[in-house]
């Protein structure tokens, strides 16, 4: 794939050992910048339609950059492997920093990576924001509208001056329903 197109999906793997801490300290940044989905599991690309383009970003040590690559070629074979290699946790948060400064989502430049109006680069799938010059997507969110309660029925008030029909209230039972 020419470096001068996104990807329609954009995933951001952690190879394991890697804690959350690596997520929400050393890839925050990144994170906000470009928003890709986050994936616990490779084996989840195997539901991505085929024909689609697939990044898959891994924030990797030495140790295991050869595995997961195994791995990912072994579940997704067309997938592109973007590997982010440091062994040090101020390094990796330093090169994940660097790649959002410069909105380079896969450690180039690419032609169309200029911030879009919201000042923010987001190649995850979704509509275009139509007028951008650039391949902006809309930006994502949660939805938080609270449902509107049901109007409730009134409650009607007995007739002081009709008679009953037999049809008394529901009460509580005086006791124990099994005697004793």
């Amino acid at each position: 794939m020419p470096q001068t197109t996104l990807p329609d999906y954009h995933f951001l793997y952690f190879a394991p050992p890697l804690g959350a801490e690596w997520f929400f300290d050393a890839a925050r940044r990144y994170w906000e910048r470009f928003r890709p989905t986050v994936l616990s599991d490779l084996s989840f690309l195997r539901f991505i339609p085929r024909g689609r383009s697939v990044i898959v970003t891994v924030v990797t040590r030495r140790d295991t950059v050869e595995q997961i690559g195994v791995e990912l070629a072994q579940v997704r074979p067309d997938a592109y492997y973007d590997a982010v290699v440091q062994d040090l946790f101020a390094d990796m948060k330093a090169v994940l920093n660097q790649r959002a400064e410069r909105v380079w989502p896969f450690g180039v430049p690419l032609a169309t990576a200029q911030p879009g109006p919201d000042n923010r680069l987001d190649p995850t799938p979704g509509p275009l924001i139509s007028g951008s010059p650039v391949p902006t997507r809309a930006p994502s969110g949660f939805i938080t509208q609270t449902p509107t309660p049901m109007p409730t029925a009134p409650v009607p008030t007995p007739d002081p001056g009709a008679t009953t029909t037999g049809q008394e209230p529901i009460q509580p039972t005086p006791g124990p329903l099994i005697g004793g």
